[in-house]
């Protein structure tokens, strides 16, 4: 048999285990895996010493075109997400204009088609009106919808309690899962009110501002809403370990509900507002101490079920701006999302590759229906080729999207993708 591409002597790995085999490729699928291929292909790539492992996929980005071009572009997006190990990315709906109709998905779909150098799905939105909804949600466009239940960019408001059973109800029937960005509207109101009025601008500020209470109580009202409709849900990028709680509840209601969650909620604390100011400034915020902890521990064994980026660049100059109310929510992620768990997870023993794998790899496909990812004939050839022990340092100026600032600036990492093999063909 002839193949494109064959990868020799790497270490595959999946979450059922290990092996050293040779991989090869024709088209844009695996079409075996032996211990050793015959020396015909038209590319080869020695992997001696390297893990293989199923395509990353990113769940949560903002690639933010259309509208916002000025803080990323699909090219660039997906530039920095292959450089970065990740094969697939999934878009979030808070774009200008926002992805709430049909139209406004072959719009996005058309400039992703022509920019991406990745996979890629899109998410459509759950707006205040559900005008559009249904015949969205019934396109095959969107991979999922989302509701953001509180304020964040865009401020693009939820229906009220009737109107989100109505829209739950539209992506059951759709077979569709919906994303919950899990803050309550009316507690961070009365909250940053009253933070603001005592006179404060610091960047910790925002933390004081967004309370642990606002994640509970929006998972509450979502598990409670889910549980009424049958729908299947996820939270997004969870904060806190009283939201964990939340949603261990409302699976033991029987709630099909996942959840994910970042680096930034794993591996920073609250420090990090002293030393990068509103750079860090994200929703949720980052919370660090017992709640990261508890995050971790439920990443390790299961109960989190899928780590994303949720990639929201913005311009440096506005990051860095002197009143914390004035600086935008989110910053870069992509690119360093598998080597922050490289360094901070994998190589500090507490997360095998085997459950990376599933929690950057199957899980996401599972929880998104797109079908298997895994390292067998037949197989999309979504590949990530990783080094554990390549050092590196992230650095906005040496990364590939447009605006790379992080409060990882400067970090040392251990641990990096060396080759981004998306559907057969290098891609980085």
């Amino acid at each position: 048999m002839a193949f494109d591409l064959v990868i020799r002597n790497g270490t595959l790995v999946t979450s059922a285990g290990r092996r050293q085999a040779d991989l090869g490729v024709a088209g844009e699928r695996i079409t075996a895996v032996e211990e050793h291929l015959p020396e015909d292909a038209a590319n080869e790539l020695d992997a001696t010493g390297l893990f293989v492992i199923p395509g990353v996929i990113d769940g949560h980005v903002h690639f933010r075109e259309p509208g916002l071009e000025h803080e990323e572009t699909w090219a660039t997006g997906t530039r920095a997400a292959v450089h970065g190990g990740v094969t697939t990315v999934l878009d979030m709906p808070n774009t200008v204009p926002p992805t709430n109709r049909v139209e406004r998905a072959r719009a996005k779909l058309a400039i992703a088609e022509q920019s991406a150098v990745c996979n890629f799905g899109i998410f459509g939105l759950i707006a205040e009106s559900l005008d559009g909804l249904e015949e969205l949600a019934n396109s095959g466009m969107v991979i999922g919808l989302k509701v953001f239940m509180g304020p964040t960019t865009g401020d693009l408001r939820a229906p009220d309690n009737h109107g989100l059973m109505h829209a739950l109800a539209i992506a059951r029937d759709a077979d569709l899962r919906v994303a919950f960005h899990a803050e309550e509207r009316e507690i961070i109101e009365r909250a940053e009110a009253a933070v603001r009025a005592s006179g404060r601008t610091d960047a910790l500020a925002h933390l004081d501002a967004r309370p642990v209470a606002a994640e509970v109580t929006a998972i509450d009202r979502a598990g409670k809403l889910l549980r009424e409709t049958g729908a299947r849900g996820h939270i997004l990028h969870l904060s806190s370990e009283l939201g964990l709680t939340a949603v261990e509840y409302w699976r033991s209601e029987g709630v099909d509900l996942t959840c994910e969650v970042t680096p930034h909620h794993l591996f920073l604390d609250r420090d990090v507002y002293a030393t990068a100011a509103g750079v860090a400034r994200v929703n949720p915020p980052i919370r660090g101490g017992r709640d990261a902890d508890a995050l971790r521990e439920a990443l390790a064994d299961g109960r989190i079920d899928s780590v994303a980026s949720d990639h929201a660049p913005h311009l440096a100059a506005d990051k860095q701006r002197t009143t914390i109310w004035d600086v935008p929510s989110g910053f870069a992620g992509v690119e360093t999302l598998l080597p922050l768990l490289l360094t901070r997870a994998v190589n500090e023993g507490w997360l095998p590759l085997e459950r990376l794998v599933q929690t950057t790899s199957e899980a996401p496909a599972r929880i998104w229906n797109l079908g298997s990812r895994t390292i067998a004939a037949g197989a999309v050839a979504d590949l990530t080729i990783l080094d554990v022990e390549r050092v590196g340092r992230i650095q906005a100026g040496t990364m590939h999207g447009l605006n790379n600032l992080s409060p990882y600036e400067g970090t040392t990492t251990r641990g990096a993708p060396v080759a981004t093999i998306v559907r057969g063909r290098r891609a980085a």
